[in-house]
């Protein structure tokens, strides 16, 4: 394959890797299965060999202490597993996943350039840890791309979405997000987004398969069937057989037995289905309501024109029924499990164009790219001028304390869904507290609740974003303190602090992120003699 950018679509349940064809379409690399998508688990097999995929998922049965999946929903924590005597984080995990999918596309030395795409919901530190991941795995990460972003590039190489209002509904394996997208010529402004990082397709499965055990326990009176594991690993698939055929069929039946010799045909209604996790579901409408409550006061009497469905969930038919009655909109569907990877090669070739112009003309980086990945000109061309607006998931600020009270609070000094990248530095001005006080601590925060709250109990602070301004003369307090933020449109976050009657100031770049340099250095270190394979590797 001719040098080219990626896209990486790094799902909690499913990943894949797509690239854009000589003609500009975006395709799949099939792994070496043959398959499309690679079931993003991970069994550590031995001291310096891994599998991942469908493997590695089917050893669960043999060796579940030794396979790990839904490992998205720990990006952006301080989690960590022990393999033979060696500790792996969410992020090194990840980087196993993103390394046999790059393997399967390398093409050379040097890193290969990619974009991952990472849910709109998805914080600072949850974003941090995905850029960490591609690192140890030795990836150029060219950007980070929304995953409802990737899915609106894709759809409007389809049909061109200019001028239109969207709402994605992207319900993936493990996370689920609801955003409002703007077409506007060659620029999609994202307005608002919310969601939940712990709600996926994999809830839905994991709820179908507790109903099926307690039918079959009431059916066959076998109260060992739930310490059988092989019976526990048989529901699981039969829940994610059984959802999927009800997305067609009013009803299907669940042939099950257990080591015991027990055996149950279960079958399962629509309706039972569709009551059974109602709950879940009402999840992802309160998510909707609060972004249209966003987008209301964003911009009054903004209106959706098209509903994109995305993330192979998203197929189930109280889904579309939901959305459609909250929107009156028909929603789209159209490739739900490829569409994120696909939008992320568009994305990927996008950002590789943007990085050309920036050292020349927009013309010179499209005829370099053309030479380089054997892509049609007029293609690359046409995808020049695009741009994506950002917004800011979750609200970021400050620790400070009433003057009257001395009671601490968040000052959120940049709004949740506020678009990046800013158009203008967020200014705050604060005083000193204590006489004498020579030191301010200027710790970022960020909202760790649905809806933005100045209690510091909902709110967490962004490991990495340590900073202090040092060297205020000492004098009594109440000094004068500036601080300025900026965020960029990757994300990087500016912060400057200023004594305003001595001058004295710092600023700080934080790349927030729960590893250190020192432990990304260890990982990759760590990782090197690390085989990856998709079978088995003994």
């Amino acid at each position: 394959m001719a040098k080219n950018v990626f896209g990486i679509d790094l799902g909690t349940s499913n990943s894949a890797i797509a690239y854009l064809d000589a003609l500009g379409v975006p395709k799949i690399k099939e792994n070496r299965e043959g398959d499309l998508v690679t079931p993003s688990v991970v069994w550590f097999e031995g001291e310096t060999s891994t599998v991942v995929g469908k493997a590695a998922r089917d050893e669960k049965l043999f060796s579940p202490e030794q396979v790990v999946e839904l490992v998205k929903r720990e990006m952006g924590t301080d989690r960590r597993w022990q393999f033979h005597g060696k500790e792996f984080t969410a992020e090194s995990i990840s980087s196993l996943i993103l390394r046999s999918l790059v393997d399967l596309v390398e093409d050379g030395p040097g890193k290969t350039p990619v974009v991952i795409t990472v849910p709109a919901y998805f914080g600072a530190k949850e974003r941090e840890a995905t850029r960490n991941a591609g690192e140890i795995a030795n990836v150029e990460v060219l950007n980070l791309v929304p995953e409802p972003v990737a899915a609106a590039l894709f759809y409007d190489a389809q049909s061109p979405l200019s001028g239109k209002n969207l709402l994605v509904y992207d319900l993936g394996g493990g996370t689920f997000d609801v955003t409002a997208v703007r077409g506007e010529g060659n620029v999609f402004d994202i307005l608002a987004t919310d969601g939940d990082a712990r709600l996926g397709g994999a809830d839905w499965d994991r709820m179908l398969s507790d109903y099926l055990l307690d039918r079959f326990i009431e059916e066959t009176s076998d109260e060992q069937a739930e310490e059988d594991d092989t019976l526990r690993l048989k529901l699981q698939e039969q829940a994610v057989a059984c959802k999927e055929a009800l997305s067609s069929a009013q009803s299907y039946t669940v042939r099950l037995a257990s080591d015991t010799g027990s055996r149950a045909k279960i079958k399962v209604t629509r309706e039972e289905f569709e009551q059974l996790t109602a709950p879940l579901l009402e999840r992802t409408e309160l998510c909707m309501e609060r972004l249209f409550q966003q987008v209301e006061e964003k911009e009054p009497g903004f209106a959706f024109d098209e509903v994109i469905l995305v993330g192979g969930s998203s197929r189930m038919v109280a889904i579309s029924e939901l959305v459609q009655r909250a929107t009156g909109l028909k929603p789209r569907i159209f490739e739900p499990d490829l569409a994120v990877a696909k939008g992320a090669a568009i994305s990927a070739t996008i950002s590789q164009l943007q990085v050309l112009a920036g050292e020349g003309s927009a013309e010179a980086a499209v005829a370099e790219f053309a030479r380089a990945s054997g892509i049609d000109a007029a293609q690359l061309a046409a995808l020049s001028s695009k741009k994506v607006l950002n917004v800011i998931p979750k609200a970021i600020g400050f620790k400070v304390y009433d003057r009257e009270t001395g009671e601490p609070f968040i000052d959120h000094v940049i709004a949740q869904n506020t678009t990046i990248p800013l158009a203008q530095k967020a200014c705050r001005h604060y005083l000193t507290l204590e006489d004498y006080q020579q030191a301010v601590e200027l710790t970022l925060y960020q909202q760790a609740s649905d809806i933005a709250s100045d209690n510091p109990d909902l709110n967490e602070v962004i490991t990495g974003s340590e900073a202090r301004l040092t060297g205020i003369p000492p004098l009594p307090q109440g000094q004068p303190i500036q601080i300025e933020v900026d965020v960029a449109g990757d994300g990087l976050i500016t912060v400057q602090g200023t004594h305003l009657p001595s001058g004295k100031s710092m600023t700080s770049n934080v790349r927030i992120g729960v590893m250190s340099e020192a432990e990304i250095s260890k990982a990759k270190e760590s990782l090197k003699g690390m085989r990856v394979s998709t079978g088995d590797a003994s």
